[in-house]
């Protein structure tokens, strides 16, 4: 079945979910924010509707943290987590694959494995599987994620700049403080490798991943999950705040969708209480 078919057929269910959902829900959190710093953070924002759509590239060649040679296609079949990093990073890189695994563990009802994976990939043509498995270590992730959480390099480093720039992400070294300057995002990828969303790390929370995830998969939902789904058409991506809000055309739609059928169902009410009482007479 269809992404539009299970929107049409779930409607009214949808409208209600809706309503309670926002009934329910308390006031906007808080959410963190990266901290100044003397560059612009425009710098790095991608234009992300440019980049919607895109392919990364299906046989780019990767090795992975047992110095396996894999591809981009091997990660096709669910949606990826790709997290452009380096690995002697000593901040903001293990910062943001700490944060994504804070995030993933307060994910509801999407499981890291069965519902989807993680690529966190170098774009430092100095990294080596030593710098990869020393950076993996310190994530110390739980045993079970391991198999589904990947972390690679790849095996054309000058393949790097090309894919960097197919997917927006922007990075530059600064000699002066030896460093790496970069855009901190998470990728969403489909489950045919396209790009589906970008999440900028510190401004969201595990609802906006997990509204993602569940977007990234195309409508590919479990009967179990309709809730969920409905849930996530009462959201649309923001790009100005870079994270969901509530889908206000939607609620318009379906609101004015049931304010037609109930003044139509009134209408043919209406009409055959007068024609019975037209007969009876």
């Amino acid at each position: 079945m269809s992404d539009k078919d299970n929107r049409g057929r779930l409607a009214p269910f949808i409208l209600a979910v809706c309503v309670l959902f926002l009934a329910v829900q308390p006031g906007e959190a808080s959410y963190f924010r990266q901290k100044e710093s003397d560059i612009d953070p425009n710098v790095f924002r991608i234009k992300e509707q440019d980049f919607m759509g895109v392919r990364v590239g299906r046989d780019v060649a990767l090795i992975d943290q047992d110095g396996a040679a894999r591809t981009l296609k091997d990660f096709e079949g669910k949606p990826t987590i790709l997290v452009w990093s380096y690995y002697t990073c000593d901040g903001s890189c293990s910062a943001v694959n700490i944060e994504l695994k804070t995030l993933l563990e307060s994910v509801k009802n999407q499981t890291l494995g069965e519902d989807y994976q993680v690529l966190t990939l170098s774009f430092d043509k100095n990294d080596t599987l030593e710098s990869l498995k020393a950076f993996r270590t310190y994530l110390d992730l739980p045993p079970e994620w391991e198999k589904n959480w990947t972390f690679a390099l790849l095996q054309k480093p000058e393949q790097i700049d090309r894919l960097t720039a197919r997917v927006g992400f922007k990075y530059f070294w600064a000699p002066q403080d030896k460093t790496f300057y970069h855009t901190n995002v998470f990728i969403l990828l489909t489950p045919d490798g396209r790009v589906s969303r970008f999440l900028y790390a510190l401004t969201n929370t595990d609802k906006d991943v997990g509204l993602a995830i569940l977007e990234a998969r195309q409508g590919d939902f479990k009967l179990n999950e309709v809730i969920d789904f409905a849930i996530g058409l009462c959201y649309s991506y923001n790009y100005e705040e870079g994270r969901y809000t509530y889908n206000i055309p939607l609620f318009v739609g379906l609101g004015a969708l049931f304010i037609g059928l109930s003044m139509l169902l009134g209408s043919v009410l209406l009409f055959r209480k007068k024609k019975f009482n037209k007969e009876g007479t």
